[in-house]
C-alpha cells in the first residue's frame, strides 16, 4: 500500500510504504527533500539492521 503523508522534519510530503515482511508489517517512510527515512514496526522505529535481518531470516 502506498499513501502520502507530512514529513515530520521539513513538513514536505513523505511516501509512506507498508509492507509484510515473513509475516510482520513493516511501514517505510521516506522524505526525498530532507533525506530522512526511517521503519516502523508493532514496537515503534525498527533499526535498518533489524529490517535486514527479518527480510533474510532462513536464507
Amino acid at each position: 500500500m502506498l499513501k502520502a503523508m507530512k514529513c515530520p522534519n521539513c513538513g514536505r510530503e513523505q511516501v509512506v510504504i507498508e509492507m509484510n515482511v515473513r509475516g510482520e508489517r513493516l511501514v517505510l517512510h521516506s522524505c526525498s527533500p530532507c533525506d530522512l527515512r526511517w521503519w516502523e514496526g508493532h514496537d515503534g522505529v525498527v533499526p535498518l539492521a533489524g529490517v535486514l535481518d527479518l527480510a533474510t531470516a532462513g536464507r
